[in-house]
């Protein structure tokens, strides 16, 4: 999937979480939403959505990147399994469930995940 293809659905920021702390949290959520490749370095890493009411599903680009005030931006990108009575609007609200259950879970590991001293 070439990152042309895909636009960017959500981002969150993630204010006083070092970009590599939040990656663990993330790579987490992700294992259960279908996570496909994670890759440290760049902390990205791919996942799937499964099928809604409203959308076939999606191949996702999570990145997680520092933001100008030393926090954490996790950003997502992603595009459509398929393409068979596939509407935007159908994909965006398949996108915000996506992201409400990412954010959840990431904001669920950060409260678990012991903080560096």
């Amino acid at each position: 999937m070439s990152t042309m293809d895909e636009r960017e659905l959500f981002s969150n920021r993630y204010e006083q979480v070092d970009p590599d702390r939040l990656f663990g949290p993330v790579k987490r959520a992700l294992a259960t939403m279908a996570l496909r490749d994670a890759d440290d370095t760049r902390r990205t890493a791919r996942f799937e959505s499964g099928v809604s009411l409203t959308s076939w599903g999606e191949n996702l680009l999570a990145e997680v990147t520092p933001d100008a005030v030393g926090g954490s931006k996790l950003t997502v990108h992603g595009r459509p399994k398929g393409s068979f009575l596939t509407t935007r609007w159908g994909e965006d609200v398949h996108a915000r469930g996506v992201e409400k259950q990412l954010r959840k879970a990431v904001e669920d590991a950060l409260a678990a995940a012991p903080r560096a001293s």
